[in-house]
């Protein structure tokens, strides 16, 4: 049997089927979930901070993303100690954070920085938030 992998810049929504998302929320069955899971994202939800992080901390084919529904662990503050924790400990992470704290979204330029969404971002906004996060990311196709 011959496996080829193909690799190249992924350019649209359609290539974004099956990316890895770590899940940070107190509503496993809210609305990021399941804006989420309608990408083709494989979501893996947890509850409780220090346990998201070890799961992506520990996890040997790496997560593509890291979204945390902020308001329910301490918001923005709680947001940026999670990120140092991710930064201190090597993991080169996409990351993408829901709070209402956030007045609008941001999209920001910066390949290793956190796109940041209102809590009542529109579907739209939340889909060009998901793409803009994952503008970097090698698409690799098994042919």
């Amino acid at each position: 049997m011959q496996i080829l992998a193909r690799t190249g810049r992924q350019t649209s929504a359609q290539h974004s089927l099956g990316i890895r998302v770590m899940l940070l929320t107190d509503q496993p069955d809210g609305l990021t979930s399941r804006r989420l899971a309608t990408y083709g994202s494989l979501v893996d939800v947890e509850d409780e901070v220090y346990t998201a992080l070890s799961a992506i901390l520990d996890d040997p084919m790496g997560y593509d993303l890291f979204v945390m529904d902020c308001d329910a662990f301490g918001g923005i503050a709680a947001a940026e100690r999670a990120i140092a924790t991710l930064i201190a400990a090597e993991a080169k992470m996409r990351v993408m954070l829901v709070s209402q704290e956030f007045e609008i979204p941001a999209y920001p330029m910066g390949l290793r920085t956190a796109v940041c969404l209102p809590d009542h971002v529109s579907e739209t906004g939340f889909r060009r938030g998901f793409e803009h996060v994952l503008r970097d990311r090698s698409a690799m196709t098994l042919m």
